[in-house]
């Protein structure tokens, strides 16, 4: 008698491909995953150049920077229905470089409300969340500019303020100074160590269980005037969102006001600056190295980004 052929797979044929289709999605996952964060990862650097650009036309136009507006509570500045600019505005740089971000429209709306709760997407990093608003009210941003060290003191508050969160400093040697400031506007001219050396903005950090809710440093939104909102300082060198362990020298508890910069990159940082570049620096930056890319005149500007 002829032997029928036989068909289909045996259980333990199929237990084998099941296995080996399980363990070809195991390695593809990863690379996958790695692929989609390098995307992100290059969205986020061309939303801060985009950023750089705009403060760049804006020194054009004006012959100064922004500057970081006066605090989070005050209303926007107007003469004549029309927003003023640095430095007779309340609002923050990242209101204030609106009209260079082809957002002049959004700029010159009367209604404040309608300002502060206009999601702006090149002001979030894709790695961390969508553009986000929080009470109804307030369009946030995941970006920042560098108000130099707290530590150098002067202004509302010295570093030792830092531990009772109730220090903000007044950006005396960073490239975003408060409204006012110490004295003369920051330009080109005041960034003495050269804008290659020089942080102008960067990746703020977030805590990953407050990115949608709103909390002392991640509530005001992008018109914000001074305050951790849209400043952050260089004291510390930056970690990544997922890093509690805040450590010494400035013991602020987790999931309390963040003043540091960081990201959801997981080893680094995004940042641009003064002269336009950017570039990703790793949370093991030298503490020192990058204290002086902060600081716009101490003399003593390295490349930090080799």
């Amino acid at each position: 008698m002829m032997s029928q052929s036989r068909r289909g797979f045996t259980l333990v044929e199929l237990l084998v491909v099941i296995a080996i289709i399980g363990i070809l999605i195991g390695m593809l996952l990863p690379a996958v995953q790695a692929v989609r964060e390098a995307a992100r990862r290059v969205t986020c650097n061309n939303n801060l150049h985009q950023i750089g650009i705009a403060v760049h036309n804006y020194d054009s136009s004006l012959g100064y920077f922004p500057d970081g507006g006066k605090n989070w509570w005050t209303g926007r500045n107007k003469q004549a229905n029309r927003p003023q600019m640095a430095p007779d505005q309340n609002w923050g740089w990242l209101y204030q470089i609106l009209p260079y971000m082809e957002q002049g429209n959004l700029y010159n709306e009367p209604s404040d409300a309608v300002v502060r709760k206009a999601i702006l997407p090149g002001y979030f990093c894709p790695t961390r969340r969508p553009p986000t608003v929080v009470g109804g009210s307030r369009a946030l941003n995941d970006y920042a500019g560098n108000g130099g060290l707290i530590g150098d003191g002067g202004g509302i508050g010295g570093y030792c303020h830092v531990i009772n969160k109730v220090g903000w400093g007044d950006g005396r040697h960073g490239p975003v100074i408060t409204r006012g400031g110490y004295g003369p506007k920051v330009g080109f001219n005041l960034i003495s160590d050269g804008g290659s050396n020089t942080i102008l903005a960067g990746e703020k950090s977030v805590p990953p269980e407050l990115y949608f809710v709103p909390n002392c440093s991640n509530d005001q939104g992008y018109t914000c005037g001074w305050d951790w909102d849209t400043v952050r300082w260089g004291d510390q060198v930056p970690v990544s969102d997922y890093c509690q362990d805040l450590g010494p020298p400035a013991p602020v508890p987790p999931k309390s006001c963040e003043w540091r910069f960081g990201s959801a990159h997981g080893v680094g940082v995004n940042f641009a600056f003064v002269d336009g570049s950017v570039h990703f620096i790793t949370n093991d930056v030298d503490l020192t190295v990058f204290q002086n890319a902060c600081r716009r005149d101490d003399g003593a500007g390295t490349m930090i980004h080799q």
